[in-house]
């Protein structure tokens, strides 16, 4: 393989696992197809002004407020929390209300029934089978998804909820739970790494990246190996994040050493698992 074809697969790689966070942490979104950010830049929590505008945006009830709330909680702006308590109680589509749960959990908010809720989804969906099989050398092949569709009736998740992208979906309550970096989440997200689906295989192990979970280091090992070679990659990615030797050797081994290398390199600039 030339230097320019090599360049070209490690930018992909990484543009890939890159749209994957984007896509699922945003899925609640009304801003178009996944992996579409929305316009804004990261709020000051000291700037009163700027804040009090997006809590009246994250009032609303429509799907771009989601956005702001995700916005409220990454400024840390706990301000937030009464009108945020509000809004989860009147939420009713799963994933809004997963988001709104996670950001009270992160500025602060003890009371149980956000972990509760954010614990119950994320175990609901670990459990969904995957949207595509794969073949005997390990490539992805688009079916039905008939299993999925079952699992989706089955749980009452119409095609609304769902949207046109249901793998993001999916992924998206496992994110939410390992934003939070709580270590109780620990042991969801090790039954995530045992999902059928891969994606929730690749958020859980974010999440765990996220806690800083070192015992989980031999159970992403694990989950790399037993992936497809696609999905092996973006799991150890998450892998960057620990400085156990062997976790550093899966990256080695399940990245190109470009890409490896560009990882490597973000964390040191102080990019988080689920940065953008």
């Amino acid at each position: 393989m030339s230097t320019k074809t090599k360049t070209h697969s490690v930018a992909a790689i990484r543009r890939f696992v890159h749209l994957l966070v984007a896509g699922a942490l945003l899925s609640g979104f009304a801003y178009g197809e996944p992996g579409q950010k929305p316009p804004g830049k990261a709020l000051d929590a000291t700037d009163n002004g700027k804040i009090a505008d997006k809590i009246d945006k994250a009032r609303q009830d429509d799907d771009a407020s989601i956005y702001y709330v995700e916005q409220i909680a990454e400024a840390k702006a706990v301000q937030a929390v009464p009108m945020l308590e509000e809004k989860f109680v009147r939420t009713k589509n799963h994933l809004d209300k997963a988001h709104i749960a996670s950001a009270l959990v992160r500025l602060g908010d003890r009371n149980e029934i956000y972990w509760d809720y954010l614990v119950k989804l994320a175990g609901w969906v670990i459990d969904a089978p995957g949207l595509y099989s794969y073949d005997s050398q390990g490539k992805m092949v688009p079916g039905s998804g008939q299993q999925f569709i079952e699992w989706a009736k089955a749980h009452s998740l119409s095609p609304t909820e769902i949207g046109e992208w249901p793998q993001y979906w999916i992924a998206g309550p496992v994110g939410l739970l390992g934003m939070t970096g709580d270590p109780r989440a620990v042991p969801v997200l090790r039954r995530g790494l045992l999902s059928p689906n891969h994606m929730v295989e690749i958020f859980a192990a974010k999440g765990l990246a996220e806690i800083g979970d070192e015992g989980s280091v031999p159970f992403m090992i694990e989950a790399c190996k037993r992936a497809p070679p696609d999905a092996a990659t973006a799991i150890a990615m998450s892998l960057v994040y620990f400085d156990d030797p062997k976790a550093q050797e899966a990256v080695d081994k399940y990245l190109p050493k470009q890409a490896a290398k560009l990882e490597r390199e973000d964390r040191a600039r102080g990019k988080k698992p689920f940065g953008d």
